[in-house]
């Protein structure tokens, strides 16, 4: 038992996927002259004794032997799409929510109803973007994406009716599905296991530690220059993103020999990496695409690259790729994670669209330009947050594995999770009780950055959780926590607003602020028996192929 999380009572698996030897500073002496005769890649500099986990292939079209100048060139790529995107294509209407009913004559629900329709759109079209990603690869998906968002965004800008606007926005919501899911996946294929807390950290920040960037500037640039040229800009930035998408975010989904995949196997397989298996067996597995080709193959040219289309990278039909993300659901690890996440996030979005009712009339009368500065605190609270989680994520976990004996457990991401409950309930109950008694918009812009700080932390443990427990379903997981995500939220926007107006601040915050403090506490048991439930899982895999 390691740190409290507690072994397998029975297993048929060597060892239980997502565990694996990870820091050899500690290992016995035969065990790293057998680590050594395998011929295992290890870090380079100060993680020298860092093994790489997956294994990189002898392939030069495999990711993880790209330049990392080039794995961080994409990922940063996917982060500017992201923030434009989810950032830009969302919160920005909480901003201009009093120019749009005033100009349409519209009520703050069908306000409220124009994002629900969005997400709605993310949430159905979510399924079909995630079997495309795991069938046809990462660009093209990525491509798709990415204009539609720029589509939509142009489209709003135009939009001349209620109709029109709400046209607009399910197109920009095709878009974002895959950078609200799939994208957390890429950090698997790019990075091995100790680098990927960090970029994690780094693309969270982008989604939403400072996702609220777009809808603080939208409210000044709606009082300057009308609500329209948000749109406008905002299509100029995305625009951007699909010219960069074009030329650099080459196709990143890679299928190497299982027996490199070290985080997913179940069974040491030293002989295989060492390569003492069958040579048609390894040309068998190690392919890019469905079609094998044997013998050692160059790097792809920059115009291939540029392709579009790569074939397809599995044989499984189409169909059955859409209904992945329903099976994962029969882990109740992955219940746990949709359900912290969904929530985490519904409670985020659902104060920001409850900004101008609460700060548009008395006591407040805060102007438009007022109002999107209120997003000022969880734009500071989310970058704080990530920093935070980007200075104790990889730290903690590496730490843990060297004191576990140099054995890495996916469940040494949870640690951060403990800091949860400590911002959440403080930035829920005082957000709420400060608007209640009328105090200054500053003290309430800043908890809800403390509330923030939260989402930060939460995002980050349970994606690098997932990413290294599940890695291989980790694109269903995303999608099927993005999917009930938005549908929640849709829910929630045919009455929130009038819960607000019917409950009060203080009383519709407290509530929220308990709901997260329970949602919180499960934790714990996800801790301590996440071992047993990847074991059972491993058995019982209705997707893995026996």
């Amino acid at each position: 038992m390691a740190f409290g999380i507690l072994e397998p009572k029975e297993s048929p698996c060597a060892h239980v996927p997502g565990t694996v030897l990870l820091d050899v500073s500690e290992t016995s002496d035969e065990r790293n002259i057998e680590l050594v005769a395998a011929g295992l890649k290890k870090g380079s500099g100060r993680n020298s004794e860092v093994i790489l986990v997956p294994q990189p292939s002898s392939n030069p079209n495999d990711p993880l032997n790209w330049p990392l100048w080039q794995r961080d060139m994409i990922l940063v790529i996917y982060c500017f799409c992201t923030l434009a995107c989810v950032g830009g294509g969302g919160p920005v209407l909480s901003s201009m929510a009093i120019p749009l009913i005033t100009e349409f004559r519209l009520t703050f629900q069908q306000v409220s109803l124009l994002s629900g329709y969005q997400l709605c759109a993310v949430g159905a079209i979510g399924l079909l973007i995630s079997a495309c990603a795991r069938k046809y690869g990462r660009r093209p998906t990525l491509l798709f994406s990415i204009s539609s968002c720029f589509a939509g965004s142009l489209w709003m800008g135009f939009a001349q009716s209620y109709r029109s606007m709400v046209g607009a926005r399910v197109v920009q919501g095709l878009g974002i599905a895959m950078f609200e899911s799939v994208t957390y996946s890429i950090v698997g294929d790019l990075y091995h296991v100790h680098q990927r807390g960090t970029r994690m950290t780094f693309y969270i920040m982008c989604q939403s530690g400072i996702g609220q960037l777009p809808a603080l500037i939208a409210g000044k640039v709606t009082t300057d220059l009308g609500w329209r040229w948000v749109f406008y800009l905002l299509s100029i930035f995305i625009g951007m993103g699909v010219v960069f998408t074009f030329l650099f975010a080459w196709e990143t989904l890679y299928y190497r020999n299982n027996a490199y995949n070290l985080d997913t196997a179940s069974h040491d397989k030293l002989e295989e990496i060492a390569g003492k298996t069958e040579t048609n067996e390894v040309e068998r597995l190690e392919r890019t695409t469905t079609v094998s080709t044997a013998g050692q193959r160059p790097r792809e040219s920059f115009l291939h690259r540029l392709l579009p289309f790569h074939g397809s990278f599995t044989e499984e039909p189409l169909w059955q790729l859409i209904i992945h993300p329903f099976y994962v659901l029969l882990n109740p690890v992955i219940i746990w994670v949709v359900l912290i996440v969904a929530f985490t996030t519904v409670w985020i979005i659902l104060i920001a669209f409850v900004i101008a009712q609460a700060f548009y009339g008395p006591p407040y009368f805060l102007t438009i330009a007022q109002q999107g500065y209120m997003l000022a605190g969880p734009l500071v609270g989310g970058f704080l947050g990530c920093i935070l989680c980007g200075l104790i994520c990889d730290p903690v976990a590496r730490y843990l594995t060297r004191k576990n004996n140099g054995v890495y457990e996916p469940e040494f991401r949870l640690p951060m999770m403990a800091l949860v409950p400590v911002f959440s309930t403080i930035g829920y109950f005082l957000f709420g009780n400060l608007i209640q008694q009328g105090q200054t918009p500053v003290a309430a812009s800043v908890m809800f950055g403390v509330v923030f700080v939260s989402v930060q932390l939460v995002a980050v443990s349970t994606g690098a959780y997932v990413v290294d427990a599940f890695r291989d379903i980790s694109v269903e997981v995303f999608i099927i926590s993005m999917t009930v995500k938005n549908f929640i939220w849709f829910g929630f926007t045919y009455f929130l607003n009038d819960w607000y107006a019917a409950a009060g601040p203080a009383k519709m915050f407290n509530t929220i602020g308990g709901i997260q403090l329970g949602l919180s506490l499960t934790t714990i048991p996800i801790y301590i028996y996440g071992k047993r439930l990847r074991s059972w899982w491993h058995v019982h895999d209705v997707l893995r192929k026996k």
